[in-house]
This record gives structure tokens, C-alpha cells and sequence, in this order.
């Protein structure tokens, strides 16, 4: 029974079309079995056909799992992954599936040096077997120099010889190594040419790995094949040439990108302004430089474009430059109901470049605070996310005293306090999570607290009942402690789950209350009622945690003591 139970759980794990997760329990009853199956696994895999579906560019699933059992099963035995493929039971031909799979296991511990495995992978019949060897060479190649030999392996591999796929990961390799001639064979992949799918492949490695030491003519050729792909009909090339030319742009570059704004293609547009955005958040030298060009002039018209994506985009890259001027006009128009741009204008205020400093974010959360006075809810929910989006970025970058500014003028801000009170659900939640950033200010506004109380317990929307629950979670508010009991009492079953997590985050063990109402709510496990039924569990679950907590600290106690 024991090997019909492994049998199937090999079948399992090589099935083509095994869910995730009964493939992962499949492995981990594999791995448990420890070393005595492994003679039946390296059997299995070598005589199993080669997996070709999905096709290139999808990768066959079975790979991650046989991949993680393989090298568990070598660190447990001690034994190397080339050894595996000499093991007795094999013969003198492993098959592709246990070479594929060593390969994968092989690009998991790429601080291994498995250079010479992966090259006797390189040199196998299987298209499969190479294209992972080249896969995990590339991987290694981030964090370790490749041989000279592995070089010269993957310059051969580079060759119209091989398979498209073959030729891409050899290439990716040599590029993450700093061989000019990865670049070189990679530029080659975006002729038109050449198919789509390759074209896709080489546009996203250039996107996500930045070549090392580009000589000006590389620079200038691959700027010329990126410049060209921004029109390409597949979108997804464009996108990836948009980001991979933002990455290498120099102040000729711009110059280029200038022109192309004047076409009457919307899509266009957007990928070069995109373009502009990522090169301004990157380079200060070169967001000074498009600043003192015209690109401000040429952008301003398209505040008012008809397409609602183009002012959005324009708005960002905008708002990227930064600069007094745009600060200027920004600001006009945040005060303009009349402009079509408005919106978007208050969306980027809390991207704007140099948003925290002095004196101008000042002027931004007066204009953010003003727009919540104007009748329009979406300008109001925009501004709400805007102020979120700005407190949040001064605590994450430790700019305490922006963080504190902002925050002391959101919570005497008598226009936020009234918002708790809109008809609108949705106003009122948005409100709430704005409140999250407030952090300290919260527990020393106390004026906020009765309409945390009023929201949590008697609102008629659900939503906003959670959402004040769960902001006082976050916040750390001691002083919700008995609403947040109360709310366990609710008659929506999120809204009490969410309270239930919140006293868990604000409370211990030595708040007795809560400890008895959640031992209290654990005796209903049995209720018929899935709603009650569910958060007797999770109650359960709570006191089981802290209880171990409880247990760890008391061993750490005596263990410090002795």
C-alpha cells in the first residue's frame, strides 16, 4: 500500500493537469518518504517522456516541484546533483525529464557552483534541458562571474543553430555576466523579423536588467531600436522598449522624444510621456534639463485633451519635473472647477517631486483641504487619497516633521471632521482610512473619537463600520477598546471579524476584559449560525496565540535566568 500510495503521488506530481496544491502535497508526501525513494523518483523521472506543453513561453509546471524534490533529496543524501544522474538505476541515459529537472534544481542554489552540471546541460539533444541550463546560468550570473569556458559554451549557443528560446537564455546569460555579447544578440531580437513572442521576451530582459557599461554606440544603437518599438502594434513591446530606453536615456535621448509628441496617436503619447515620467524620477540631471527645455509648454495643452488617460499621464510627468512653474499652474487649476484637468491635477499633487519640502508642501495640503469644501465627491475622494498618499510618504521616508505638519493640519481641519458625517458611504470610508496616517494624532484629537464611536456602532453601511474597526486596529487606539467589544456584537459577520482582529492588535493578556469576552465567544464553537460559529474560531485561534507567545517569553525568562 505504501508504494501504490508513493506511485500515485509520483503521478500526481508529473500529471499535466494537477492543481497546485494537490501537486504540492504530493511532492512534500514524496519528500517525506526521505531517501529510500530515490532510486524510484530518478527511475521515474528519466523515463518519462519529455514535456513540451505548455510551449515556449510558458514553462512546464511539474519542473518547480520535481526541481525542490530533487534537491531535497540530494541534501538529505549528502550527494551532489550531478551524482544523480550517475546513480546505478540509470544506466548510461538519463532521460530529459530528470535532466530538466536537475537543471531547475540547480538554478535554486545558484551560490553553488554547478557551472560544469549546466554545461553538460547545454550540451544534451533535449531543446527543454538546454533552454534551463542557459536559464540557470543567467540566474547565477547575477550574483557570480561565469568561467571563461561557460562563456564560450553559451557564445556557440548564441547561434542561428539553436532554438529561439535557446539563443534568448544564452544571450540573458551573457548580458547578466557583462558580455557585450549578450546585448549584442538581444538587439538582434528586435528586428521585426523575428517572432513576436522572442521580440516580447528580449524588450522585457532589456526592460528588467540594466546592461553594465554601455559604450556610446551601444547606447546609441539600442536608444535607436527602443525609439523604433514605441509604435510597435503589440503593446506589450512597446510598454517593455518604453521602460527599458527610460533606463539608458541620456539628454539626446529627450531631444529625440520631443518631436514624437506632436503625433496624433493617443497610445503613442502616453508610452513617451511615460518615457519622460520614469527618466525625471531617475536623473536629476536630466529632469533640470526638461525643465529648462520646453517640454512644459509642449505638455500644458494636453491638460486639456478629451482623452481622460492622455491629462492623467501628462499630469504625471508633470508632476514628475516638479519645479515652481508647474507648482504654479498646478495649483491654478486645482482652484479651476471649469478645467477639464482638474481631476487629474489632484491625483498627482501627492506625486508631485519635492512634494514634502518647504514651503511648498504647505501650499499643497491648503489646496488638497480646500478641494474637500467643493460638492464634487469624486474631487473629494481624490483629495482624501492625496493626503493619505502624502502622510504615508513622509512616515515611510522618516520625514517626521512633514509628517507631523500634514497631519496636525488634516485633524483641526473642521471640513475633514464634518466629512465623517456625509451621506455618502463611500466619502465617509475614505475619510476613515485618511485617518490611519494620522497616527498619534489620533489618540490626541479626542474630538475624532465620538465619530469613531458613532461609525463603528450605528452606521448603516457595513463597510464603513469594518473600515473603523480596522483603522483603529491599525492605529493602536486603546482608547476603542469598548466599542471595538461592542462591535463584536454586530449583526454582520465582517464587520465583528474585524473587531475581533483589532482588539487582538491593541490588546494582550493582561487586559483581562478581552480576554474573558474572547474565552466567552470561544463556548459558542458549537452555534448553528456559520457567522458566530466562525468568529468562535477565530477568537479560539487568538487565545491559542497569545498563550504561546505567553510561553515563549516565560522560556526565554528562564533560559536568561540559568
Amino acid at each position: 500500500m505504501q508504494q501504490e500510495s508513493i506511485q500515485a503521488a509520483l503521478a500526481l506530481l508529473l500529471g499535466p493537469k494537477t492543481e497546485y496544491r494537490t501537486r504540492l502535497r504530493a511532492t512534500r508526501r514524496l519528500a517525506k518518504q526521505g531517501s529510500t525513494i530515490l532510486p524510484l523518483v530518478l527511475s521515474t523521472f528519466s523515463n518519462y517522456p519529455e514535456i513540451t506543453r505548455p510551449a515556449w513561453p510558458w514553462w512546464p509546471p511539474q519542473y518547480e516541484h520535481t526541481s525542490r524534490l530533487l534537491l531535497h533529496l540530494s541534501q538529505h543524501e549528502k550527494i551532489s546533483l550531478g551524482e544523480l544522474l550517475h546513480h546505478p538505476i540509470l544506466g548510461d541515459a538519463p532521460g530529459p525529464v530528470l535532466w530538466t529537472s536537475i537543471m531547475e534544481a540547480a538554478s535554486l542554489v545558484p551560490q553553488e557552483d554547478n557551472e560544469e552540471l549546466l554545461c553538460q546541460g547545454l550540451h544534451t539533444s533535449w531543446t527543454s534541458v538546454r533552454y534551463a541550463a542557459a536559464m540557470a546560468l543567467a540566474t547565477r550570473a547575477r550574483a557570480h562571474s561565469l568561467y571563461p569556458s561557460t562563456c564560450t559554451i553559451l557564445h556557440h549557443h548564441q547561434g542561428e543553430h539553436e532554438a529561439y528560446p535557446v539563443r534568448l537564455t544564452a544571450s540573458y546569460a551573457l548580458l547578466n555576466n557583462g558580455d557585450p555579447a549578450g546585448l549584442e544578440v538581444l538587439m538582434c531580437f528586435l528586428s521585426a523579423d523575428v517572432p513576436d513572442e522572442i521580440r516580447k521576451a528580449a524588450t522585457f530582459i532589456l526592460a528588467t536588467e540594466r546592461p553594465s557599461q554601455l559604450t556610446p554606440d551601444q547606447q546609441e544603437r539600442l536608444s535607436t531600436h527602443l525609439i523604433q518599438l514605441l509604435s510597435d502594434a503589440d503593446v506589450e513591446i512597446a510598454q517593455h522598449a518604453a521602460h527599458a530606453l527610460s533606463k539608458i536615456a541620456t539628454s539626446q535621448t529627450i531631444l529625440t522624444l520631443y518631436p514624437l509628441l506632436e503625433t496624433t496617436d493617443e497610445h503613442i503619447q502616453i508610452i513617451i510621456l511615460t518615457i519622460l515620467e520614469e527618466i525625471a524620477q531617475r536623473d536629476k540631471t536630466l529632469r533640470h534639463q526638461m525643465r529648462q527645455h520646453t517640454l512644459t509648454m509642449r505638455l500644458l495643452p494636453m491638460l486639456k485633451s478629451i482623452h481622460p488617460d492622455l491629462r492623467r499621464q501628462a499630469c504625471y510627468t508633470l508632476a514628475a519635473c516638479g519645479g515652481e512653474y508647474v507648482a504654479a499652474v498646478f495649483g491654478t487649476i486645482v482652484m479651476n472647477r471649469e478645467h477639464p484637468g482638474q481631476g487629474e491635477v489632484i491625483e498627482c499633487l501627492r506625486c508631485f517631486h519635492g512634494a514634502l519640502r518647504t514651503p511648498l508642501r504647505g501650499h499643497i495640503v491648503r489646496w488638497l483641504l480646500r478641494v474637500l469644501t467643493t460638492p464634487e465627491e469624486n474631487l473629494q475622494v481624490t483629495a482624501l487619497d492625496s493626503l493619505a498618499q502624502l502622510l504615508w510618504l513622509a512616515r515611510n521616508n522618516g520625514r517626521q516633521a512633514a509628517w507631523q505638519e500634514i497631519s496636525q493640519e488634516m485633524a483641526q481641519n473642521d471640513t475633514f471632521k464634518s466629512l465623517l458625517h456625509e451621506p455618502s458611504p463611500l466619502l465617509r470610508q475614505r475619510t476613515l482610512e485618511s485617518c490611519a496616517a494620522l497616527g498619534k494624532f489620533l489618540h490626541t484629537t479626542p474630538e475624532l473619537h465620538p465619530y469613531f464611536q458613532s461609525l463603528l456602532l450605528d452606521d448603516s453601511d457595513s463597510g464603513v463600520r469594518a473600515c473603523a474597526a480596522y483603522v483603529c486596529g491599525k492605529a493602536g487606539a486603546r482608547w476603542a477598546i469598548p466599542i471595538l467589544l461592542q462591535a463584536l456584537l454586530d449583526t454582520d459577520e465582517h464587520v465583528a471579524s474585524t473587531a475581533l482582529h483589532a482588539l487582538a492588535e491593541i490588546t494582550t493578556t493582561e487586559d483581562t476584559v478581552v480576554v474573558y469576552a474572547l474565552t466567552e465567544l470561544t463556548r459558542l464553537q458549537e452555534d448553528s449560525m456559520p457567522a458566530i460559529h466562525n468568529l468562535a474560531l477565530e477568537a479560539r485561534s487568538i487565545l491559542k496565540k497569545w498563550q504561546k507567545a505567553e510561553q515563549n517569553e516565560r522560556h526565554k525568562t528562564l533560559h536568561g535566568l540559568s
